[in-house]
């Protein structure tokens, strides 16, 4: 009797001990059912993109809902500012079905980021026209009608925009951009910040506050802005070509060189940063540095403007006449009236012929007379005298009076 009491005690006390730990499980389970989730960093947002993309690959690949995969693969495209895969993707879409209002939104989207404005017009009010209603679509309507310079109806579509999504970055970026159009710059100013503050990844946002302060001579202000959107991008090529010009305006040569070094090895087509470090590089007097960045700007555009006599310049001075007389005589061929190519075609014919002295380089050198020796022993030499005092007699008309 005794052993079945036993029994009987020990599987009451584990049915009592299973149910209290059921009891702390439920309880553990509830809590974390109510945590909030850490919010994803960027490495977890990439990393998610990836496997989107190639999930959406796969189903194109397939032929599963092919327009949709395209449109959300060209939408993620758009995120990443990858626009010319964007476009090929919206395009696709579109191809397979043409009556959707989000695929002509998304695409007038992608051509305004592109400078497309007309055909980002013809998109948006596509979209409009299926119906599409959005503070998307408003805002876009508004940026390319500013941009077109219909402001009246820019202004009625951004004041849509501002009702359905009071705070959206990029409505207050077109509302700066029509305050600077009417010549309102501390207005604008304060909407371009707002827009930032609203949406930090809105590159034009930046570029328009750089812009008007650069222009009113707040370079402290711009300077301030160009390093906020280099957080942002860091690997954007104007906005590291920005940063040179303000330190060359602010005299910062080294720095400005290194700016203009960075802008041109992240966008090699970018012409006016091989020109300003090449200047500086010729005014350090570093030839050969400051003539391989003049080659890169003849190289990707051939009638930059006075390349060819800054080439010769830096030959001139390394000491190739033949080849700067090359290049001053195709700066004359292009720009006759460029007295400095002149000058330098001038110079080298005076130095091939030694006549830095002679007014006209044409004439032949005069052989000069041949100088006479002195004979020191015909010279003779006298010792000066000191000079006699002369005796001018006594003036007896004048009467000395002692007293």
């Amino acid at each position: 009797m005794k052993g079945r009491r036993s029994v009987f005690s020990s599987l009451l006390l584990l049915a009592v001990c299973s149910m209290a730990g059921f009891l702390v499980s439920c309880q553990s389970d509830a809590r974390n059912a109510t945590r909030i989730p850490p919010t994803p960093s960027e490495k977890l947002k990439s990393n998610w993109q990836k496997d989107a993309i190639d999930a959406l690959t796969n189903n194109i690949r397939r032929k599963i809902d092919l327009d949709n995969s395209y449109f959300k693969r060209a939408r993620i495209y758009f995120e990443n500012e990858q626009y010319d895969l964007a476009i090929n993707d919206i395009n696709d879409a579109i191809e397979n079905k043409d009556n959707v209002g989000d695929y002509y939104l998304l695409r007038g989207q992608v051509n305004r980021e592109l400078n497309n404005l007309d055909a980002a017009l013809q998109d948006a009010q596509r979209a409009e026209a299926l119906q599409q209603v959005s503070p998307e679509l408003y805002i876009l309507m508004a940026d390319i009608l500013q941009e077109k310079k219909r402001f009246r109806e820019a202004q009625n579509y951004l004041n849509r925009s501002l009702q359905m999504a009071p705070y959206d970055g990029s409505a207050y970026y077109v509302k700066g951009m029509l305050q600077s159009r009417i010549g309102d710059t501390t207005a604008s100013l304060g909407s371009f910040k707002q827009a930032i503050d609203l949406n930090p990844r809105l590159l034009r946002a930046y570029q328009q506050n750089i812009i008007i302060n650069n222009r009113l001579g707040n370079l402290n202000n711009a300077l301030y802005y160009n390093n906020l959107a280099l957080k942002r991008y860091p690997k954007d090529a104007i906005l590291h070509f920005e940063r040179g010009q303000f330190y060359n305006a602010l005299n910062k040569s080294d720095s400005a060189l290194l700016s203009y070094n960075k802008a041109a090895a992240l966008d090699p087509k970018l012409t006016e940063a091989y020109f300003q470090s090449g200047s500086i590089y010729l005014k350090w007097k570093m030839h050969d540095a400051a003539l391989k960045a003049f080659e890169k700007v003849k190289n990707n555009q051939a009638e930059y403007p006075q390349i060819n006599y800054l080439i010769g310049v830096t030959l001139e001075r390394m000491g190739y006449d033949d080849r700067a007389s090359e290049f001053y005589k195709m700066e004359l061929e292009k720009s006759p009236e460029n007295q400095l190519a002149y000058a330098g075609v001038v110079r080298l014919q005076r130095r091939e012929m030694g006549q830095y002295s002679t007014p006209s380089a044409r004439e032949p050198a005069q052989p000069s007379a041949p100088t006479r020796i002195l004979d020191t022993n015909r010279v003779q030499i006298r010792t000066i005298q000191p000079r006699r005092s002369i005796d001018m007699g006594t003036d007896t008309t004048r009467k000395v009076i002692i007293r």
